[in-house]
């Protein structure tokens, strides 16, 4: 048995997610951000120890807790192959997971799902009909394209694998929210524009506009 934690976090929206194991009192943490004090709180609250760190993707909003937490819990840590090497993120205890990889928790198992497109490595992870998405997709949107190692047709194929995947009634946790967002986390299949763009070059012509109107490129390099 398992239950999931979102912490609203930081400036530009960001969403921290604690999976725990209440059978072992262990918790999974993906893409902790911002506010350390809330995180710690968190797990101290539902006494549990934190056994892994998962990471979407290595920009600085999604990755600027991963040392402090080290230097409390001296957990392992999770990010794709292709994203380290591409960017060269270190830091302790890094393991680096492909395509298809199984992460566990306990008895219970993450699967990696390789998403590239917003970054090289964009990396998501899904524990059953639960996707965690970073900045790959939102409920009502996607990841920008023009930082480094950005792609728009890696992005594209990447929000057609996704597609895929959600038609088994699959939940989106994504790397950001907005405004009534979260209400929408099962139907975000009618509500996402890039789902219904089946046109590569449309896809661009939209995700270009999209990007000139990003607030948060400072934190995407």
């Amino acid at each position: 048995m398992y239950s999931i934690n979102q912490l609203k976090v930081g400036s530009i929206n960001n969403c921290t997610y604690i999976i725990i194991n209440n059978d072992i009192k262990e918790a999974v943490i993906i893409d902790p951000a911002w506010d350390l004090e809330k995180i710690v709180a968190n797990l101290n609250t539902n006494g549990v120890s934190l056994s892994s760190i998962l990471l979407t993707h290595s920009h600085y909003d999604h990755t600027n807790l991963v040392e402090p937490l080290l230097k409390i819990f001296n957990c392992q840590v999770y990010m794709a192959k292709k994203e380290i090497n591409y960017y060269g993120f270190r830091c302790k205890n890094l393991n680096p997971v492909n395509d298809s990889d199984k992460i566990s928790i306990g008895k219970l198992k993450m699967d990696c799902v390789l998403t590239p497109g917003h970054t090289a490595g964009g990396m998501c992870f899904k524990l059953e009909n639960k996707l965690f998405t970073g900045d790959t997709i939102f409920i009502r949107g996607c990841g920008i394209c023009t930082c480094k190692g950005g792609d728009y047709n890696e992005m594209f194929e990447s929000i057609k694998k996704i597609k895929e995947i959600a038609k088994k009634n699959v939940l989106i946790y994504p790397g950001h929210y907005f405004e009534g967002d979260l209400k929408y986390e099962s139907e975000y299949l009618k509500r996402n524009i890039y789902f219904h763009i089946n046109d590569k070059e449309v896809f661009k012509k939209v995700i270009t506009l999209s990007s000139k109107k990003n607030d948060y490129a400072k934190y995407e390099q």
